[in-house]
């Protein structure tokens, strides 16, 4: 099970990561400390990071340990920000509708939708920081999670004292960006699917197999996702066996090099150990 690490701040009452109330304390059930789905949204006006003009930091929490999530939100309210939480990515955009927010900590492993796939998504959307928690301490897992565009990339068990200066931190470089600084145009890769043509941001193309642009148009559709093995796979036209899946590594390594040597760019496709392959870059498929 993946933990946490809770340690004495100042006089803030904890010990063995649970809250233990005092009479001087915060009360970690006060829903100014921890809001609500249902709490209003935080007065102030936001810019397009959500940041507000008061300097309220807010975060919200995805992770889908309850105990983990519940001591983790409660340091964070015990030290003054203000925190929400989420058990998933189930109503993460109309949470985030509701309750815009500065910084999102989010788990990797998550029902229903990966941390990888939310971390894309509210890259692709909002320009929130993101700080992912995984108890995979893989090297692979680490450079995907910064490639598709993580602030941060904690393993746990995570000291919360960190996670608070991390949190922090971020807070303040994310405010003293001037908008617009991390708006730079994506250099854009183009799969023409009907000549099975990849032509890389540089202007150079490269003439694919068919079950390479099938691969490719797969991933590049729904580029800053997860794609599943099986659903690659399908993509290409081939069954979900273990065969076929052990060739599918060797296929995405042989393009990876081609591109490379063919186009004098890397292809920013990922692997996403154990789950599937992303594609990192951004781009368009036509034909």
């Amino acid at each position: 099970m993946d933990s946490w690490q809770a340690h004495p701040r100042g006089n803030l009452p904890w010990l063995d990561t649970r809250w233990q109330g005092g009479p001087s304390s915060p009360d970690p059930t006060d829903p100014e400390l921890v809001p609500s789905s249902q709490d209003a949204n935080p007065a102030g006006s936001a810019d397009a990071r959500g940041i507000e003009a008061t300097g309220e930091l807010r975060v919200l929490v995805i992770e889908d340990d309850d105990d983990l999530r519940d001591t983790v939100c409660r340091y964070l309210a015990g030290v003054g920000i203000k925190v929400y939480s989420l058990p998933s990515a189930e109503g993460l955009d109309e949470q985030l509708e509701r309750h815009p927010v500065d910084i999102a900590i989010c788990d990797v492993n998550l029902p229903t939708e990966s941390g990888f796939s939310i971390l894309a998504r509210l890259r692709l959307a909002t320009r929130i920081g993101v700080i992912m928690t995984t108890a995979r301490a893989l090297e692979e897992d680490r450079l995907l999670g910064l490639s598709l565009g993580a602030d941060c990339y904690l393993t746990k068990p995570v000291n919360l004292r960190e996670l608070e200066f991390v949190v922090r931190n971020l807070h303040r470089r994310l405010a003293a960006a001037p908008p617009g600084a991390d708006a730079a145009p994506k250099e854009r890769w183009t799969l023409d699917h009907r000549r099975w043509t990849l032509t890389a941001p540089n202007g150079k193309s490269l003439q694919l197999t068919m079950a390479e642009a099938r691969l490719v148009g797969s991933l590049l559709a729904q580029s800053g996702v997860v794609i599943s093995r099986e659903d690659i796979l399908a993509a290409m036209g081939r069954p979900n066996l273990e065969a076929y899946s052990r060739n599918l590594d060797v296929t995405v390594s042989r393009l990876r090099r081609r591109v490379e040597k063919g186009c004098d760019m890397k292809l920013p496709l990922s692997s996403a150990r154990g789950t599937g392959y992303v594609f990192s870059g951004s781009g368009e498929v036509v034909g």
